[in-house]
């Protein structure tokens, strides 16, 4: 479930059409009471690591995972942080304020612009490369899968995959978790020229992967 692909519009369908389950089917939670393995947005190599999933019980699945151009996938990211998720920060048993330094970005995006926290978040990531990691919007969620669908033709690709799999239901994605306070706006109206080349210096592995640009 790769944030901001759809993917709790197909969880949606998939628990209620298909018989689908969520694994783990609750966070899992450290000493702390942070989530460590995610109910959501949980990778392949977390629910084999800690034991959710064998290798041999993985290699007989048909895996899939999706991606989104990341210029359009930060501008949702931003705006779920800066208004969607805003009534969550004060509640102190909520998600946001159990995934490490999460809480933290959503106040920073309170209070300054969606440059500004392109700037921030990307200066970290570039750093990281710069010490020799290579920074990735979707390696962690792509890292094993059969399958890997694009955000921008995701009802063909689930429909591709239905057929892979056998099913012969039509794909129908619910509209679920869509990110109103864009109100349409195309993404490439959020970005400075600036602030897109810390995007394109910052993911360029995701850009050049996938084919992605502004």
């Amino acid at each position: 479930m790769t944030p901001r692909t759809a993917c709790t519009a197909i969880g949606e369908l998939l628990l209620k059409q298909f018989g689908g389950e969520y694994i783990p089917g609750k966070d899992i939670l450290d000493s702390h009471g942070r989530i460590s393995v995610p109910r959501k947005h949980t990778t392949l190599s977390q629910l084999i690591q800690h034991g959710l999933l064998t290798v041999t019980e993985s290699e007989s699945l048909l895996k899939v995972a999706a991606v989104r151009n990341p210029f359009d996938s930060l501008v949702s990211e931003y705006l779920k942080k800066r208004f969607t998720y805003k009534p969550l920060l004060s509640d102190p048993s909520s998600w946001v304020n159990r995934l490490p330094r999460y809480a933290e970005d959503m106040r920073y995006c309170q209070t300054h612009s969606f440059n500004a926290w392109i700037f921030r978040m990307c200066s970290k990531k570039i750093i990281k490369r710069l010490l020799g990691n290579q920074p990735s919007m979707f390696t962690d969620f792509t890292g094993g899968m059969d399958v890997v669908m694009r955000y921008e033709s995701i009802q063909e690709d689930l429909g591709e995959v239905f057929k892979r799999a056998g099913i012969l239901s039509k794909a129908e994605i619910p509209v679920v978790n869509r990110t109103a306070e864009r109100n349409g706006r195309d993404y490439r109206l959020f970005y400075s020229r600036p602030a897109a080349l810390m995007v394109r210096c910052a993911y360029s592995y995701d850009l050049a992967t996938y084919g992605y640009r502004l």
